[in-house]
């Protein structure tokens, strides 16, 4: 069958590369700076998927001049796979400081 492929997980891995953002909305290297957006590339066989994350705290999308912004050390945040509309209304509010951006994502993110 033409849709049957032999992919081996174990020995085949499929290769990335990401873009990470901080929270001005500037790509960053990883390990230097608190991410708050990623956008990876994942090159398979014969396709490229790319996937999006963004910052979460407390199930909401983390808003670093928020009310939460003095203590986003201590937050229990991870990144979170999204769709593309939610991941660039939020870069859309990182750079541009408008909050309409930012709840625009929100709802987007609940929504899915």
């Amino acid at each position: 069958m033409k849709y049957v492929e032999k992919y081996n997980p174990k020995t085949e891995t499929p290769q990335s590369e990401s873009a990470m953002y901080n929270n001005v909305g500037d790509i960053v290297e990883p390990n230097t700076e608190t991410v708050y957006a990623k956008c990876q590339n994942v090159f398979l066989r014969d396709a490229m998927q790319k996937q999006f994350y963004v910052l979460v705290a407390n199930g909401n999308l983390l808003d670093p001049r928020g009310t939460d912004s003095h203590r986003i050390n201590t937050l229990k945040k991870e990144l979170r796979k999204t769709n593309k509309k939610t991941f660039e209304l939020y870069i859309k509010y990182l750079q541009s400081k408008n909050p309409i951006f930012l709840r625009q994502a929100e709802r987007s993110y609940i929504n899915g």
